[in-house]
């Protein structure tokens, strides 16, 4: 089974800033791991490329619970090169094997993120000719 959320990166969500994080929909908490009483947990996720991504998830300590993406993602973005527009989304998957407690076996979730990059507009698009252009 798999489940996805796409988050669109805003302008104010530019992955140049020092310091930045990604806010993620309150309703994807449903679909990250449980956070145990804690407000932070790691997130290790792979990317289109088989490289695994560790990121700090943490929770708000005061008002509705809202995940944010934090250490590990500014990397990420840079790595990446995302910029105004584009969209990740991430997925869920339930593997065969898991954790077995008291011999019920719980499912093991694996994580994975996808980069979708914005359609840049083209000169031909713009009303240029690409014959002017290119002298």
């Amino acid at each position: 089974m798999t489940k996805g959320q796409h988050k669109d990166l805003e302008k104010t969500k530019i992955p140049i800033w020092p310091g930045l994080s990604l806010a993620i929909p309150t309703k994807s908490l449903a679909f990250l791991p449980h956070f145990c009483g804690s407000n932070a947990i790691e997130l290790l996720v792979r990317d289109d490329n088989g490289c695994s991504w560790t990121f700090v998830c943490s929770l708000r300590k005061t008002g509705y619970a809202k995940p944010v993406l934090q250490k590990g993602w500014r990397h990420f973005a840079l790595a990446k090169g995302l910029t105004v527009g584009d969209k990740v989304t991430f997925y869920q998957q339930e593997t065969d094997d898991g954790i077995k407690v008291f011999g019920t076996v719980f499912p093991r979730s694996c994580y994975s993120i996808e980069v979708e990059r914005a359609i840049k507009p083209s000169l031909s698009r713009a009303g240029v000719d690409h014959n002017l252009a290119m002298k």
